[in-house]
């Protein structure tokens, strides 16, 4: 195996891992959910933190999840045409997508971690409900999204690269 198949088999596997421990925020989202609704309705006892925690808990799973959807092909793309392009082609379409997309992601990386250090900076917390939870952990959620999302897209840019010029290369994702 060369050194760029060894590459896209570790940053597929990464994305893949980090995708399997954030998919578990979705059982706690449930149960959050789940123990407001019981509290709420059957009980007459609404949290105060229940909303808030699940709204967070949503927002970390989105964000982190970005780097497994890419990896996947989850993100919605119009087939219709796309589809009709011969390979090098698409080849050509895609490296021009994720050459743009990793600039716009530097650039929204260097603004979301600036965003959480001033978060970290000032103790920040939420002023939404009682229960005034820390906001720099989830706040911090979004540059490490961020930063997962650029390392796959730049995985899915070499691919692009590969197929552009005709290089030959072991696909992880053809094992499969």
């Amino acid at each position: 195996m060369n050194k760029v198949s060894r590459y896209l088999v570790a940053q597929d596997g990464l994305s893949d891992a980090v995708g399997r421990v954030v998919s578990w925020l979705t059982l706690a989202l449930i149960g959050v959910l789940l123990f407001e609704i019981v509290s709420r309705y059957f009980l007459n006892s609404p949290t105060i933190w229940g909303h808030e925690l699940s709204t967070m808990f949503y927002g970390a799973l989105c964000i982190l999840a970005g780097s497994y959807t890419l990896r996947h092909h989850g993100h919605v793309r119009s087939e219709v045409i796309y589809g009709l392009m011969p390979p090098r082609l698409k080849a050509f379409c895609d490296l021009v997508v994720y050459g743009l997309a990793l600039v716009v992601l530097a650039v929204f990386f260097r603004l979301a971690v600036d965003f959480a250090y001033e978060s970290w900076r000032t103790g920040e917390f939420s002023n939404m409900s009682v229960w005034q939870p820390p906001l720099y952990p989830i706040k911090s959620t979004i540059p490490l999204g961020v930063g997962l999302l650029m390392l796959q897209t730049l995985a899915e840019l070499v691919r692009a690269l590969l197929r552009l010029f005709g290089v030959a290369y072991q696909d992880p994702r053809d094992d499969h």
